[in-house]
């Protein structure tokens, strides 16, 4: 006990010494070193900070030119969304002034269209103040200032760059709404892409198509651009522009749907192929969102709902809130043509509840069979369904809303005079639904007999569902729809361009696309004698 004690009080002992020790250090530190003060942060320069990025999409087509591979140029098309959000009056000026020679013939045109745009407010971008190492490391950035102009000055020879910078200036007048400016730089741009006739530029005229179109459609001329589609199509498909393709198939059938061209617009999308190969995820989810329209229309709605369920998925989760709910409103809508009740979380959604409330009192007076709470909400909503383009089909529901509540009845009564049914389905007389329930006898509807003499309908036993091929075709649908999903998922991989060796040397690949450049060229000028 009493060396137990000892020790107890040795291992106190220490542990009171070692933090004495510690404590005097600390002190020690305290007095000796001064303590390292964080500098504030400082607020960046927006222009900066655009101009930034700006320069690192230009590297990326400077790539995309030099090594001809398309994945470079989607890739700085994908940036401009985020170039998007950083556009001002200021930055647009200093990427003309950077970027597009003085020589070029759009130069004035951009400065003008620029200029003509009210001053904007700038939003300040919070930064760390650059401290000591900063400060020494910014006399190597001036060593780079010399690589940059002559690399800036390399760029004014890259007619890709110059359209990226007509891009963005389309891209802002819209924003601003500036429509009629926005309509010439597009124009301009499409015109000047053309001329150049190279691969590299297809991405980008692409998007310049497509935000013409979108200006045109914003001031009432979309009539007057179909022809001109047609032969933008026509050009890329001899041009085996995939991407160009994929864009103004969609325009097309936009426009063919806009003045409510359906037949048209079905026998364009019969006569044509939508590249899925090297079309975008956001171009397949607009081309499955208007086939599915078209095929609601024209009452193929198995088709149609599992297009609109395919464009809902493919697109942009994160973002792109409009398009997902104009994409529910149609598929709510088809899957109750079908005979189905959509889920309650499909209501739910973030961002949805307002927007698809009208949806949700036709669906549940589809779901009980109520044909009085179905005209209720056709009166309260009908301006809101007809915005929505999809009032012709919510008309077509009537039928389903009866069938639904013939079924009720028919499992409730087993004898039931034609008057109280036409009482609770809120019909119009005793021989309207006298026909009414024989259609539904006929087309397997209900298991019934109509009594002409006691004008009475007699519902018979009810099967048992598992005696019958239901089970086997709900078994057969969902194993077709994780096949097809299979099926989609192995056709969105994307594999890299090269199939050459990976020993391959960037020196060595650059030769060889260089050989088979010449031998191309040395082959269009045989072809052409």
């Amino acid at each position: 006990l009493v060396k137990g004690l000892d020790s107890l009080d040795c291992h106190r002992l220490n542990s009171t010494m070692a933090k004495d020790s510690k404590d005097i250090q600390d002190s020690g530190k305290t007095h000796d070193e001064p303590a390292k003060v964080e500098a504030p942060a400082t607020p960046a320069d927006p222009v900066d900070v655009a101009m930034q990025e700006l320069k690192n999409s230009m590297q990326t087509i400077d790539k995309a030119v030099t090594t001809k591979e398309n994945r470079f140029m989607s890739r700085v098309i994908r940036q401009v969304t985020k170039l998007r959000r950083l556009l001002n009056k200021k930055v647009l000026l200093k990427a003309v002034e950077t970027y597009v020679s003085t020589d070029s013939p759009v130069n004035e045109n951009l400065v003008a269209f620029v200029e003509g745009v009210a001053d904007d407010d700038v939003m300040q971008i919070e930064t760390p103040a650059p401290s000591i190492q900063d400060t020494a490391k910014s006399a190597e950035a001036e060593k780079k200032e010399k690589e940059e102009a002559a690399f800036q000055k390399k760029l004014l020879s890259v007619p890709e760059v110059e359209s990226l910078v007509q891009l963005l200036v389309t891209i802002y007048l819209l924003d601003k709404k500036y429509l009629e400016n926005a309509i010439s730089c597009a124009s301009s741009l499409i015109q000047r892409a053309q001329s150049f006739n190279r691969r590299t530029m297809d991405q980008i005229l692409s998007r310049g198509y497509f935000y013409w179109a979108r200006c045109m459609e914003l001031t009432g001329k979309s009539s007057q651009i179909r022809n001109e589609l047609l032969a933008a199509y026509r050009t890329t498909a001899l041009k085996h522009d995939q991407i160009g393709q994929a864009t103004l198939l969609n325009l097309l059938l936009r426009n063919y749907l806009e003045f409510n061209l359906y037949e048209q617009a079905d026998t364009l999308m019969r006569k044509t192929t939508f590249p899925e190969g090297d079309a975008s995820n956001n171009q397949l989810a607009r081309y499955l969102y208007y086939t599915g329209r078209i095929k609601a229309v024209q009452l193929e709605y198995t088709d149609a709902f599992l297009n609109l369920q395919q464009a809902a998925r493919k697109a942009p989760q994160q973002s792109a809130l409009g398009f997902r709910k104009t994409v529910y409103k149609f598929s709510v809508i088809v899957q109750l043509l079908l005979g189905e009740i959509p889920d309650r979380s499909t209501f739910s959604q973030k961002g949805m509840i307002a927007a698809l409330k009208p949806y949700l009192q036709i669906c549940q007076a589809v779901r009980i069979g109520d044909l009085g709470a179905f005209h209720r909400a056709m009166q309260e909503h009908g301006d809101t369904f007809k915005a929505d383009k999809t009032y012709s089909l919510i008309v077509r529901l009537r039928h389903n809303v009866i069938k639904t509540g013939l079924k009720k009845i028919n499992t409730a009564y087993s004898n039931i005079s034609l008057e109280d049914v036409c009482a609770k389905l809120c019909l119009e007389s005793v021989e309207d639904t006298r026909f009414i329930v024989a259609k539904c006898i006929q087309d397997g509807v209900i298991d019934a007999t109509i009594d002409h003499a006691t004008n009475t309908m007699m519902s018979k036993a009810n099967l048992d569902i598992y005696t019958t091929s239901e089970p086997q075709m709900q078994l057969h649908k969902r194993v077709a729809f994780c096949l097809d999903m299979h099926n989609q998922a192995v056709k969105a991989m994307r594999y890299a361009e090269n199939t050459k060796t990976e020993w391959e040397s960037a020196e060595e690949r650059r030769e060889r696309m260089k050989q088979e450049e010449e031998r191309m060229n040395s082959m269009d000028s045989d072809d052409d004698f």
